[in-house]
């Protein structure tokens, strides 16, 4: 009895470290929660329960020259109280790829695609509005090459879309087509100096004339990378960004753009990110071609044990809405407006068994927008999950 206690106990572990091993692994999470403002309304707010069951597929395979990434997690949730449609099937996917073509060469591919519905998608920062399904998907391409050892050049090319799936909402849909080159220098061990130059197509193929948004864009601008010490590491790009718009009654749009990043890591087990930025980007209010962003997020991650991990976030975007690029037969209601969207969230994790996680989870959201047509909201989301790692 006792050799097959042990055999048995042996077959466990070995097939634990097996499984730890491999490049292939599937995880599951349940996910039991409470949504109190499951329309995002800005009054006669409706609460409901909420059951969200999620498969994780992850591949992570490295080879000698070649590395392949995948985490595609597919999820059905299910919200008892909703009227109109009690489940939502939902879609997140990420794959990458790295080939080294050469010691001097590296191609690299990246391509995320998410799938929601409801109005409140995230993508850079920025939550989806349309009451509708809705994908989001990017596909960034880049070539890197070291002409020396210490400068290397980099051509990229990116490929986005946004689509919703009823009419209705057809003058929102996009496609976006960058393409640019970066040249980097390494001046010291720990700094690097580098030149942007990116061309920019964006496209609401079906919207009507009198909504038309197309844009071309020209960015150029330059940054640096510096790791001040082992716990501190910094980023900074900026330049001047130019949008000419296809619609004659649009000037053509002049301004800064920036990007600011500071990581420290005061300890092993403590991470910090503080970023920021400001650009013209696309709008998301049909009125209006387009809008002016700021951003501001901070990430935390600390480990206080092998088994409890502690993640939090924060970020505040601010998008300034200008009345010279909204419509003349609109601009009777779309004037100098601007909308701010704030967003918190915390999670923790604690590992039970060697493949078993408890999850307890929080999320809240808040809308200020004086746009008008548009509502403001508070929503706040709880949850308890449980995660174990099937292979």
């Amino acid at each position: 009895m006792k050799k097959l206690i042990a055999a048995a106990l042996f077959a466990v572990i070995s097939a634990t470290a097996f499984a730890q091993s491999q490049p292939f692994h599937v995880y599951n999470r349940l996910r039991v929660g409470y949504d109190d403002n499951i329309y995002s309304a800005s009054k006669d707010e409706k609460s409901s329960l909420r059951l969200v069951e999620e498969v994780e597929v992850k591949l992570n395979l490295a080879l000698e020259r070649l590395y392949v990434g995948i985490d595609y997690r597919p999820s059905l949730l299910w919200i008892p109280e909703r009227d109109d449609n009690e489940t939502d099937f939902l879609h997140d996917l990420t794959g990458s790829l790295s080939l080294a073509l050469t010691p001097q060469l590296v191609f690299s591919f990246k391509d995320t695609l998410r799938a929601s519905q409801l109005p409140e998608l995230e993508n850079d920062g920025y939550y989806v509005r349309a009451d509708d399904d809705n994908i989001v998907n990017t596909a960034l391409a880049t070539l890197a090459y070291n002409i020396l050892p210490q400068t290397r050049i980099d051509l990229s090319g990116r490929y986005s879309i946004l689509h919703y799936s009823e009419d209705a909402h057809d003058a929102d849909n996009y496609w976006m087509v960058v393409g640019g080159a970066s040249l980097r220098q390494q001046l010291a061990s720990h700094t690097t100096v580098f030149g942007d130059f990116r061309y920019q197509l964006l496209r609401y193929p079906d919207a009507p004339d009198e909504l038309d948004r197309d844009s071309d864009a020209l960015y150029a601008g330059i940054g640096f990378e510096q790791t001040f010490s082992e716990q501190l590491i910094g980023s900074l790009r900026g330049g001047v960004q130019n949008r000419q718009y296809d619609n004659d009654k649009f000037d053509d749009n002049t301004k800064p753009y920036i990007d600011a990043s500071l990581t420290i890591m005061p300890t092993p087990d403590t991470r910090f990110t503080l970023s920021g930025g400001y650009s013209i980007s696309e709008s998301d209010v049909t009125a209006y071609a387009s809008q002016d962003r700021y951003t501001l997020a901070l990430n935390l991650a600390h480990d206080f044990s092998n088994k409890l991990t502690v993640y939090a976030n924060g970020q505040v975007a601010f998008g300034k809405y200008e009345a010279d690029y909204a419509y003349e037969d609109l601009e009777n209601h779309y004037q100098d407006d601007d909308e701010t969207t704030y967003s918190a969230g915390a999670r923790i994790s604690y590992k039970l068994l060697q493949n078993n996680w408890l999850e307890l989870g929080y999320t809240f959201t808040k809308i200020d927008s004086d746009v008008y047509g548009r509502s403001d909201y508070d929503r706040n989301r709880v949850d308890l999950g449980w995660k174990i790692q099937l292979f």
